[in-house]
């Protein structure tokens, strides 16, 4: 039996992670590319985007599925819904789509047309306030009281994936790698220039998370790199349940893993 941290162990089909037994959850399956995980504590509920086939052309649409109940569905009223984000503070969901910015409430399940109109959004991030990147310039701009500006701290820079720590460090990655610069600042540091990352996440406390490839990290900002804390295979989206659980997603599924008590893996 394995225990070497971060390996799966096969006979329990789980990892350890920091000494503690996390077991593998298939929240979902036979989805098409599962991506942009966002997770609202207050519903447990993960949001994310698939893709979807209609009339023979391929859309892209938003979905969720609550973690404590396993209900599920698509979020309808969202043109090609792409990209989502949580604001914390208030529960509530945008949802960037090919048109603009939606938001949707959960409770009645709808989904209305927010702002940034005739914006391809390619990423949206809620951190004290709205930030979003379109497609296919990748420019990233702040959303506040019903105008779109861009984001001055990059303002010539292109941005693919971005998050905002607890420390107000903007984490980012483009074609050159990925980069940290405290806000207010143009000064960034380079911590990765792997051209794998395919997503960024914070957990509960703000600290960030790296998915590449087959591996998922921890931003050590002491040292500007990355620690190791999984293997996984075929990453292609992060985040964090509201207990601080590892949701990930491959090609295929959406996958926690969840803390266990198994004493015997």
């Amino acid at each position: 039996m394995l225990t070497q941290a971060g390996v799966i162990r096969e006979e329990c089909n789980g990892v350890i992670i920091d000494g503690i037994y996390y077991e593998k959850e298939v929240l979902k399956s036979d989805i098409d590319r599962p991506y942009l995980l966002a997770v609202d504590y207050s519903t447990n509920t993960v949001y994310f985007s698939y893709n979807a086939v209609m009339n023979n052309d391929v859309l892209y649409k938003t979905a969720f599925i609550n973690l404590n109940t396993k209900s599920n569905g698509d979020v309808d009223g969202v043109t090609n819904g792409f990209a989502q984000t949580v604001d914390q503070k208030t529960h509530e969901i945008y949802i960037g789509g090919s048109d603009g910015i939606y938001k949707y409430n959960h409770k009645s399940k709808k989904a209305e047309f927010f702002g940034a109109a005739d914006t391809d959004v390619w990423m949206i991030y809620y951190k004290d306030s709205l930030y979003y990147s379109d497609f296919p310039k990748q420019f990233l701009y702040t959303y506040i009281d019903g105008v779109s500006t861009r984001f001055k701290d990059l303002e010539d820079t292109k941005v693919d994936q971005f998050v905002i720590d607890n420390e107000d460090m903007l984490f980012y990655t483009n074609a050159s790698g990925l980069y940290a610069q405290k806000k207010g600042t143009k000064d960034a540091i380079l911590y990765n220039n792997n051209k794998t990352v395919r997503s960024l996440a914070t957990d509960v406390n703000g600290n960030v998370y790296v998915c590449e490839i087959d591996d998922i990290y921890k931003v050590n900002k002491e040292r500007h790199a990355l620690d190791k804390v999984t293997d996984v295979d075929d990453c292609f989206g992060l985040a964090f349940d509201n207990e601080n659980n590892i949701i990930y997603s491959d090609a295929t599924s959406l996958v926690r893993f969840k803390q266990s008590l198994n004493k015997d893996c």
